[in-house]
């Protein structure tokens, strides 16, 4: 049975691969060293592959066909998407038998996840993953969401299917230890008037309640309540279904309202090796 021995969640805007100078004073440094130290603490755990929840960006997927939720089942994904990020376009390592086990226990608890064995994977993910990876050799299994096209899943509903990821993971008998991260947020506009604009207010509430475990007022935003502090804030989205997979005490370790970025960047780790997860 594999166990959750590492999670964290961090922002995951394009800018900070592609233009970190731009980033005034030391914020970049501080947001970056601790994505770094979040990353180490995933390989220092020892884990065999990771779970990775972020936003399509319509990059696999159009208003035609737009799935809540995607699992790559694939041995191989392909990535970055962009061209301009400094990450080499190649091959990156799937691990089949784990994202199928994840597939299957999510079926079998009731949630009709999408899967896909072609996926190409955007700046949501790949940010993310060169800060674990840099040489691209951690297996990795992406759990595309959708965090952009209304409908979208109410928040509580994230939450709940986080448990039954949990119940997934621990249900797999492929590795023995796997790491959960999310990515995405937090306040943000993107193709609006408001780009550029970050809420650091509701950035703060929201981690202040991240961070004590009193998630209950952020579970009950509606959508258009949510949308006040940006259409990008949407993909809180991943930190919450991280939240409810990993039952554990939180340490936020960065939070960086960086306008060059476009993001209130943050960075916040589970620790479920001290506390034990969730079942």
């Amino acid at each position: 049975m594999a166990r959750i021995v590492a999670a964290f969640a961090a922002s995951h805007a394009p800018m900070q691969l592609a233009a970190a100078d731009s980033a005034p004073g030391d914020q970049a440094k501080r947001f970056l060293e601790a994505l770094g130290d979040a990353a180490r603490r995933v390989r220092e755990a020892g884990a065999q592959a990771v779970v990775m929840l972020s936003n399509e960006h319509f990059t696999n997927f159009f208003l035609e066909n737009f799935p809540q939720c995607c699992v790559g089942l694939a041995d191989r994904h392909t990535g970055p998407a962009e061209p301009w990020l400094p990450i080499p376009r190649g091959k990156i390592p799937g691990h089949g038998p784990l994202a199928r086990s994840l597939a299957d226990g999510l079926l079998g608890d009731g949630w009709m996840t999408s899967f896909s064995e072609r996926l190409d994977l955007d700046h949501g993910v790949m940010t993310l993953y060169h800060a674990l990876a840099p040489d691209g050799d951690l297996p990795l299994v992406p759990v595309l969401q959708n965090c952009a096209v209304a409908p979208m899943m109410p928040l509580p509903a994230w939450y709940d299917f986080g448990r039954a990821l949990a119940r997934a993971v621990e249900n797999c008998t492929a590795v023995d230890r796997v790491a959960l991260v999310a990515a995405g947020g937090l306040s943000h506009w993107i193709g609006v008037d408001r780009t550029g604009d970050i809420d650091e207010e509701f950035d703060r509430w929201f981690l202040d309640r991240l961070r004590r475990g009193a998630l209950d007022e952020v579970l009950s935003l509606t959508d258009s309540e949510l949308e006040q502090a940006g259409n990008g804030a949407h993909e809180i989205r991943s930190w919450l279904a991280l939240a409810g997979a990993v039952d554990a005490p939180v340490t936020v370790t960065a939070y960086e309202p960086i306008h060059a970025w476009v993001t209130g960047m943050a960075v916040a780790e589970w620790h479920p090796a001290t506390h034990g997860g969730r079942t």
